[in-house]
């Protein structure tokens, strides 16, 4: 079996924690490298994934021959950048939630897909998710009924860390980017359409 080698661009917690051992884990799957600004960021990775490279810095990462695909956990400003930069590089990639910022972001990232023949995939839960699905199953059938109207919230308490990034509007954080997407796109796609008021 021929393995897929991922590389990660930056040493994040979820990257670190989630997204990085599920590579490892994966079958057809290694973890080859992580880039970082800071090497020794790279060591818990390490810890499950011995064979895991560290790589100073992003540019690096993606034009490694030995690397693959790349996993983009930066924020959410960043990953239009190195979606493009990545592809361009001859990566597959998978980057976090949301992909793009900016509606017309999308159409640069679907021209350097197309220019490159690469998957660009965003790193999104609900389509994949059991219960989603069986939502999606469920209005589809008229289990429910005839839906109308939804209504939607998702929230957490993360006043206690203002430098962290999902409190950073120019980074792509706050309320709407980083997990309103959540409900507007549970949403859209339980309902298997586009949403006419928000």
């Amino acid at each position: 079996m021929t393995h897929i080698r991922w590389g990660i661009l930056g040493a994040s917690k979820f990257a670190r924690e989630h997204m990085g051992p599920a590579i490892h884990a994966a079958r057809g799957a290694v973890l080859s490298a992580v880039a970082s600004r800071n090497p020794a960021s790279v060591g818990p990775f390490q810890e499950f994934a011995a064979e895991c490279r560290a790589i100073a810095g992003y540019e690096a990462l993606i034009a490694d021959r030995d690397i693959d695909a790349v996993y983009i956990p930066l924020p959410h400003h960043m990953h239009v950048e190195w979606t493009v930069k990545a592809l361009h590089a001859g990566k597959h990639v998978l980057a976090e939630k949301p992909i793009a910022m900016q509606a017309e972001d999308f159409d640069n990232l679907i021209a350097a897909r197309d220019a490159t023949g690469l998957l660009a995939a965003e790193a999104y839960m609900i389509v994949h998710h059991p219960q989603w699905q069986r939502a999606r199953q469920m209005v589809a059938d008229g289990a429910i009924g005839r839906v109308i109207h939804i209504t939607g919230g998702f929230s957490y308490d993360n006043s206690d860390d203002p430098q962290n990034i999902r409190n950073q509007a120019a980074m792509g954080g706050g309320g709407l980017r980083d997990i309103g997407v959540y409900v507007l796109g549970s949403a859209r796609y339980v309902m298997g359409e586009e949403l006419e008021n928000i």
